[in-house]
């Protein structure tokens, strides 16, 4: 009954605002439909008003439909979900009637789910999720790099440091933006892609870091009784945890009263979902990700050597100039920083570039 309710409202308004095709995109806040219009002349305020379950209208840069908390959520994703697209997103430039956009929304899904094998999923969703971060990845890089370059000039004495030390902080702190919050940028796309609200979705992400702990009094691991680290189980972990919270909420959206969800729902989500990732996911997500990044430890022998040096390695912003590539502190380093990408909070990328025709097997 509530389900027929959501759809007849959503129909309704597309109604009376002139068709989806009239429609940019819609957004919900706490208690009304946004909606971005494209021809106003083809609003029918009235028939807006006159809709059973619709509160008011106010005209802004957007238009307003005032339906309430615990609904307005629900309606606006009905709405969306009639034109297939997500929210926020912009509608597909046709002129279909909302019957013919509904059928083709159901043969569209109906084929992307017959089409795909579950793995191809696994990796267009993951693949969703880190897309969007990669010019971010690049440009803190980049800055990152530049970082250590000037560094090191300044270790060897050619810059001096009382003049660039602090634009050498300056790029750091730039770098550090999305490499020191990683987990909550991937929180938050994994919400958008799972369908959980996505500041909830950066909250979750925001836990993996422990950042409300005492270091003297640290979580203990449920398990094995150890200390807790922050990153635990690193960006795995929190994308697990992103998807169960979006089952969870999806379903608590069902039973809770429409004028207690906006207090029940976020709440009891954050508490259970967090609760979990803390004692249970953390853990489980840190084992995993330990073992995967002990594969990835390997070993490179170069010939052939141009430009005075064998291999320029940028980790973390660090930048390593070696002809010693079998000394300790170097395969230690190495190891050190696959297992702060993989298993920690992720404080940056590597990438390797060099100049050989042999490449041979993992460290013995």
């Amino acid at each position: 009954m509530a389900e027929e309710k959501i759809t007849r409202i959503a129909r309704e308004i597309y109604e009376n605002v002139g068709g989806p095709e009239n429609v940019k995109k819609v957004i919900h806040c706490m208690t009304r439909v946004r909606m971005t219009i494209i021809d106003e002349a083809k609003v029918d305020l009235a028939g807006l008003k006159a809709i059973k379950g619709v509160l008011g209208v106010i005209e802004d840069e957007t238009l307003q439909v005032v339906i309430g908390p615990g609904t307005v959520n629900k309606v606006a994703q009905a709405m969306v979900d009639m034109v297939g697209v997500k929210l926020g997103e912009p509608f597909p430039d046709t002129s279909d009637s909302l019957d013919e956009l509904m059928a083709k929304t159901k043969a569209n899904a109906k084929e992307k789910y017959n089409k795909p094998s579950k793995f191809k999923v696994v990796l267009n969703t993951i693949a969703k999720i880190f897309v969007p971060l990669i010019p971010a990845f690049v440009g803190a890089g980049l800055i990152g790099g530049l970082a250590s370059v000037l560094s090191n000039l300044v270790t060897a004495g050619t810059l001096d440091l009382a003049t660039w030390g602090q634009i050498i902080t300056v790029l750091k702190i730039i770098q550090g933006g999305i490499f020191s919050y990683l987990a909550i940028y991937v929180g938050l796309n994994s919400a958008q892609e799972f369908g959980a609200t996505p500041a909830l979705g950066g909250v979750i992400g925001a836990v993996s870091l422990l950042l409300g702990m005492d270091p003297n009094a640290p979580l203990k691991n449920v398990f094995n009784g150890t200390p807790l680290s922050a990153g635990q189980g690193g960006i795995i972990g929190v994308i697990f945890a992103v998807w169960l919270l979006a089952i969870f909420e999806k379903r608590l959206h069902k039973f809770v009263p429409e004028s207690l969800d906006i207090i029940i729902t976020p709440t009891l989500s954050l508490l259970v979902i967090g609760l979990a990732e803390i004692f249970l996911i953390m853990p489980v997500a840190g084992v995993i990700s330990s073992s995967w990044s002990d594969q990835l430890y390997f070993k490179c022998w170069w010939r052939d050597i141009r430009f005075c040096f064998r291999c320029v390695i940028l980790a973390n912003g660090h930048v390593w100039l070696t002809s010693d590539l079998n000394s300790d502190p170097f395969r230690n380093d190495l190891k050190n920083r696959f297992d702060s990408i993989i298993t920690g909070p992720c404080n940056g990328w590597c990438r390797t570039s060099w100049r050989s025709d042999r490449f041979m097997g993992p460290f013995a």
